[in-house]
């Protein structure tokens, strides 16, 4: 398994928020890794659960400003 290596002399953060959503009563948050560029959804205040977003082939979204072709 490759390792994921982040600065933590320039003590920058790895996850980017990206929006919160609100469905059927859930408030959802996006946010990206900056490392790997993949996206991930999480329940706001439930910190067990993420879920990455996938795309039309059923692979992880890589967001094009960290990784993405």
């Amino acid at each position: 398994m490759a390792s994921v290596k982040v600065s933590k002399e320039k003590n920058e953060e790895r996850f980017e928020f990206i929006s919160e959503q609100n469905y059927w009563g859930t408030i959802f948050t996006v946010f990206v890794d900056k490392v790997t560029g993949v996206t991930y959804t999480a329940p706001l205040g439930d910190g067990t659960r993420i879920t990455p977003l996938i795309d039309k082939d059923g692979k992880p979204y890589i967001d094009p400003r960290y990784g993405g072709k």
